[in-house]
């Protein structure tokens, strides 16, 4: 496993890990805190699978 494979597998973490603090709170009717962390959910999962696809080896 290279590194960018681990900083793929880290981002995807996080993303999902956002994505729950964003159903937390959206099921606390926190709108905006809930739009920001899924937002933030997105990005980071985007950036993981650009990551993992981009083709980069070390």
């Amino acid at each position: 496993m290279h590194l960018y494979d681990v900083l793929a597998v880290v981002l995807l973490v996080l993303g999902a890990v956002a994505f729950v603090l964003g159903g937390t709170a959206l099921a606390r009717a926190e709108d905006l805190t809930a739009l920001y962390w899924m937002v933030a959910g997105l990005t980071t999962m985007r950036a993981s699978v650009q990551i993992a696809r981009s083709g980069v080896r070390g």
